[in-house]
């Protein structure tokens, strides 16, 4: 005798398969680019299968991680739309999140979808952080001469910062050191209190 499941059990397994998914990807890539399909499956605790059902290659479980970082810095612009400080939130969030996504930076030399799907998220977060930019600097919070190419240069620097550091945990330290001497020179001596 066959034994039917819920149509709503099948959702919610397919919904916790995709989520155990993406959290072992998002662990996994936090530490290296060589990532395979067969260890995000082993690390999720599902069958290659289902992970092909969800994401058929690993340029499309990078994409959907990107994704996701572009979708919680637009939360954030939108909490923080009418903060005076909106600029610097947005920053210290960018700063961070590069500590996760720290492997698609070498993903993206590999891979030239991932490479795009980079430079989307990019032209998205410049139009996120324009309005916040001209009023930080308005307000006097921040230097008149920075520019959009200043913050993409700040999440380089960082990049580059984490080159030498062990680990998920090292790479926060190196990213939070350059978030401070960043907000050093940024902000105007007028403005520090």
């Amino acid at each position: 005798m066959a034994v039917t499941v819920p149509r709503e059990q099948v959702r919610k397994d397919a919904r916790r398969n995709r989520e155990a998914i993406l959290d072992a990807a998002r662990q996994l890539f936090a530490e290296t680019a060589d990532v395979t399909m067969c260890q995000v499956a082993r690390r999720a605790g599902v069958g290659q299968a289902t992970v092909y059902r969800n994401f058929p290659d690993r340029t499309a479980l990078a994409a959907e991680i990107l994704g996701e970082h572009v979708e919680r810095i637009e939360r954030i612009a939108a909490e923080h739309a009418d903060d005076p400080d909106a600029f610097f939130v947005l920053l210290r969030s960018l700063v961070e999140g590069v500590v996760p996504l720290y492997a698609f930076g070498h993903l993206a030399r590999e891979d030239a979808c991932v490479d795009s799907q980079l430079d989307r998220s990019r032209q998205r977060v410049a139009e996120l952080l324009k309005r916040p930019l001209c009023d930080a600097k308005a307000a006097g919070k921040l230097r008149r001469d920075t520019s959009l190419d200043d913050v993409f240069l700040v999440l380089l620097m960082t990049r580059g910062a984490m080159e030498k550091s062990q680990g998920a945990a090292g790479r926060a330290v190196a990213a939070n050191r350059v978030l401070t001497l960043t907000l050093e020179g940024l902000v105007p001596p007028s403005a520090r209190a």
